[in-house]
């Protein structure tokens, strides 16, 4: 059994696939609340990590995500597995050297497509839900994997791999983000009705590009990790 530290950054974080794939493999993971204080597990502790989305700016002035940040970079140096969702993905752009940012083209939310960079064999493709106004520039020495038509969205860089969009999200989870955000979303013409209909129709089917890309990151997990 692999322990795994998952950072999550609100109260009501949906962790639930993660949380699911995981239990169906034998692991087990270990929620951290950095920004309740709560500290952050040691590495010789774990065997992997799962840093979470939040609505946090990476780039802003938060003590809790820049410690979260040394401790991801410390955990890639360690070539522990990581992966990085969303603002987890920003701060882990920062903390390898790359950089995070607003948006250029400002909010990208539902269902996206995903396809595979260019450049990169085997990349990540496929349907997504996705949920931000924040990016991140990948650190120089990264391999991008994955864009939108808008967005990259997905790089890795030694034990760490780094996504854009929300795999681990279920309908509860969405259901929750459109509760607090939906009627912002609508001031600004969002039509979040049609977005939650969509997602509905997503989880229906069982959202099996998310399973199939997480399935693939915890089936390349050591069955157990040695303590140092």
């Amino acid at each position: 059994m692999t322990t795994i530290a998952v950072i999550t950054h609100v109260d009501r974080a949906d962790v639930g696939l993660v949380d699911e794939i995981a239990r169906d493999r034998g692991h087990e993971c270990r929620i951290v609340r950095p920004y309740r204080g709560e500290q952050l597990s040691e590495l010789d502790e774990v065997g992997a990590v799962v840093a979470m989305g939040g609505p946090q700016a990476a780039y802003e002035d938060h003590p809790y995500l820049e410690d979260e940040g040394r401790f991801l970079s410390a955990a890639v140096d360690a070539d522990v597995p990581v992966l990085a969702i969303c603002l987890g993905s920003q701060v882990l752009a920062r903390a390898l050297g790359g950089t995070a940012h607003p948006g250029g083209t400002g909010l990208e939310a539902g269902i996206i497509d995903v396809k595979p960079s260019d450049t990169t064999a085997g990349g990540i493709a496929g349907q997504f839900f996705s949920f931000h106004s924040d990016s991140m520039t990948p650190p120089a020495t990264a391999e991008v994997l994955a864009t939108s038509d808008r967005y990259v969205q997905a790089w890795a860089l030694g034990s760490a791999l780094a996504v854009q969009f929300h795999p681990e999200i279920t309908m509860t989870g969405v259901h929750d983000v459109l509760e607090v955000e939906g009627p912002k979303l609508e001031r600004f013409g969002v039509d979040v009705a049609a977005m939650h209909a969509e997602a509905e129709r997503y989880f229906a089917d069982g959202a099996p590009d998310a399973r199939a890309l997480l399935g693939h990151w915890f089936d390349l997990l050591p069955s157990d990790r040695p303590r140092h």
